[in-house]
């Protein structure tokens, strides 16, 4: 399978928020995500990292300036 499992980083943990992601797309700053049941979630966050062997994402919210 190639789905990934996306974590939010708060506070040096990390927090799962989504499961069974196929695809992200970056639009406006934020990242829209779709599962495999074609369920979404838009996250106002950045990848941070993303572990294939491990079929995760880690995303954090940017820093304001």
């Amino acid at each position: 399978m190639c789905e990934s499992k996306v974590y939010l980083l708060e506070d040096g943990e990390e927090k799962k928020i989504m499961d069974n992601v196929i695809h992200i797309e970056p639009q406006d700053g934020k990242l829209f995500m779709y599962d495999l049941l074609g369920e979404q979630k838009i996250v106002d966050a950045a990848i941070k990292e993303v572990r294939l062997l491990e079929h995760k994402i880690i995303l954090e919210r940017e820093k304001a300036k």
